[in-house]
């Protein structure tokens, strides 16, 4: 008998292994899926979407410290740790995008292998819901915008807290240990601290309890507490930052029931595009009411008003699918417009989380045994045929997707295409973009475009100005930039620029006072500097002009333009016969200026007259030969001066 006993308890080992292991090539394939679709964003480029905002202009990521990644928001938003992973970035890579991309697939990835890990828990091991949960978390084209976009690193970083936060607390029910508790709030914190999002992180694990069938007695409030107290800390201070980047439109530009449209319209579009995630754009604008009925807004409204009771007439005693309905409705609340932000009407970004919920309301009929029926239909064979058939086209959807990511002309492109005629900024981005590719034409075209759509915007007038000035035509660029401060009078690189014209027509004192003021209201205004340095220099105010070269270096250390900033100083320097002092900057500006570089040479020759002067004749001669054979022209007088041949 006792050996009779003891084989089975032999086995259970095994298969336990087995179903592990199972469960382990379960989630090795998906990451393998995930991972190979969305390679081709890892060649991408930075994009003028936010990307400079970010990252390529952002002091705080050149130079971060604890109180600067603390205390100042960017975008309407306060997000410390996003930008700390941001400037961990810039540490490894400087702004070379590569980097960048990976860590944020390899956050994609880590968030898909914690949606596996959070429904496999959350269900007790059901096989189907979890797989296609995490399966289409990680292959959705929806979800390309928050991988794919650097800017949008706040989303991948913030869903990982997030979804620690979630696991932690399925863990905290099992042992309800204090410690695990705290572990969850940790992790709620870290994912407040990523995106503002999370606030509604507490409302979620109310959902939780719904589904796990616990009692919400007293006890399971008060332990939500300091969750809902760090919610409501991270609300105000988002407000607060919102408001203060004018990102929160007037609340009396849309009436509220066009705002319940426009909500209802976004609410029925993401479920659209669960199924059929075609058309995707960067931006969704808002309609023109002036304009054109809105004939298509009131037909989702009437959707949602059958849709919604029909599905709770149905379900409301199915945990599973109200739990998928919930947690979709609790994630996505906060961005469906009732208090208008930004430009767009709707963002595949804020679907990154929210889908979690309707992907497991669906794949939830998948493990249920019998066939469940619904008005005589086979409700299984239907959701598995759906999602066979949306296989395919998320995974060349999501591949194609990372492709119109590649560049900021990729991307504005596919907006234009999608919406002509309508996205002023779409056309301002294009127009900057190839401005600096030197596409001078198309750049000027796509500039009047995006005034032609509205011309009350103060940076497109300016970057008209300043490609106007480029070409040397610098009475109209000068009332381009007219233009873009009598919209905005404190706009700090319209004065810049105006300052730089002014100096181009002769006007030195003018430009003085344009730099002058333009650094008063922004002091961290490389540009500036460089502008005022250059007019200092034509003052023959040489000090002046070596200390503003020196703050637009120490601004953007990593600035690969720097190097002329150094040969610059150089020259000045020797004009004022401080040869030796001049030729560490000729050093820098060598080694830091890239290969080919015409200036290189030009360079070599002012450190060989350095060398010269400080009466050093063999490195004088060794530069001025390295001058000649770069191209420049070498006076013969001066080599024979230095006793040595070309």
């Amino acid at each position: 008998m006792s050996k009779d006993r003891g084989r089975p308890q032999q086995k259970k080992p095994r298969k336990a292994s087995s179903r592990r292991g199972q469960w382990l090539l379960w989630l090795g394939a998906i990451l393998a899926v995930t991972f190979v679709v969305f390679i081709p964003c890892l060649d991408n480029e930075f994009t003028s979407w936010d990307d400079n905002g970010y990252v390529t202009e952002n002091a705080v990521v050149a130079h971060p410290s604890l109180i600067g990644l603390l205390t100042i928001p960017l975008g309407g938003n306060h997000h410390p740790l996003t930008m700390a992973s941001l400037a961990l970035n810039y540490r490894i890579s400087g702004l070379h995008p590569g980097s960048y991309h990976w860590l944020n697939l390899l956050l994609h990835l880590a968030n898909t292998a914690l949606v596996f890990l959070f429904i496999r828990k959350l269900t007790g091991g059901r096989v189907w819901t979890t797989v296609i949960t995490a399966l289409f978390f990680g292959i959705h084209p929806m979800h390309v915008e928050s991988v794919a976009w650097i800017a949008e690193r706040k989303d991948v970083l913030y869903a990982f807290f997030y979804l620690l936060a979630l696991i932690t607390y399925l863990r905290y029910l099992d042992n309800r240990r204090l410690v695990t508790l705290l572990a969850t709030l940790l992790a709620f914190v870290c994912s407040v601290a990523s995106k503002p999002a999370a606030v509604v992180l507490p409302l979620s694990l109310l959902a939780i309890d719904y589904f796990r069938r616990r009692p919400i007695h007293l006890a399971a409030w008060l332990e939500k507490v300091p969750f809902f107290a760090v919610s409501m800390a991270g609300g105000l201070l988002t407000i607060q930052a919102q408001r203060s980047a004018g990102a929160i439109a007037d609340p009396h530009v849309w009436t509220p029931i066009q705002r319940l449209l426009f909500a209802s319209y976004a609410t029925v579009m993401y479920g659209v595009k669960l199924f059929l995630p075609v058309s995707l754009s960067v931006v969704y604008p808002y309609p023109d009411v002036s304009g054109r009925p809105l004939s298509e807004f009131y037909l989702a409204f009437l959707a949602l008003a059958i849709l919604l009771p029909t599905l709770l007439f149905f379900f409301h005693r199915n945990r599973a699918v109200m739990f998928g309905l919930a947690f979709f409705f609790i994630n996505i609340v906060l961005v469906l417009q009732f208090l208008p932000v930004g430009s767009a009407i709707m963002a595949e970004r804020y679907t990154y989380l929210p889908y979690i919920g309707l992907f497991f309301a669906l794949s939830w009929w998948l493990d249920e045994r019998p066939s469940p029926r619904l008005a005589g239909v086979p409700v299984k064979p239907v959701i598995a045929a759906a999602f066979i058939l949306l296989t395919p086209f998320s995974l060349i959807g999501t591949w194609k997707r990372c492709d119109v990511w590649q560049s900021s002309e990729t991307l504005e492109n596919d907006i234009i295409r999608k919406y002509p005629h309508r996205i002023w900024y779409a056309y301002w981005h294009r127009g900057y973009d190839r401005m600096m590719r030197e596409r001078n034409e198309e750049a000027l075209a796509d500039f009047d475009e995006a005034l032609a759509l509205n011309s009350g915007v103060a940076s497109v007038w300016m970057h008209k100005g300043a490609l106007l000035a480029q070409l040397n035509r610098y009475d109209s660029a000068l009332v381009c930039s007219e233009r873009a401060i009598a919209i905005n009078p404190d706009y700090a690189e319209a004065l810049s620029n105006r300052g730089a014209i002014r100096v181009s027509k002769g006007d030195l004192a003018g430009g003085i006072a344009d730099l002058d003021r333009s650094i008063t209201l922004d002091p961290k205004l490389r540009d500036a500097y460089t502008n005022r340095a250059s007019t200092y220099a034509m003052m023959h105010e040489y000090e002046k002009a070596i200390a503003d070269r020196r703050r637009a270096i120490e601004l953007e250390p990593r600035n690969p333009g720097n190097y002329r900033l150094h040969g610059s100083i150089g020259v000045t320097l020797q004009q004022l016969n401080r040869q030796r002092e001049s030729i560490p900057e000729y050093d820098e500006a060598i080694r830091a200026a890239p290969r080919g570089d015409e200036r290189v040479g030009q360079y070599y020759l002012k450190r060989s007259y350095a060398w010269w002067a400080l009466r050093d004749r063999t490195r004088a001669l060794t530069d001025a030969r390295e001058a000649a054979r770069l191209g420049i022209k070498v006076d013969l007088t001066y080599m024979r001066e230095l006793g040595g041949p070309l």
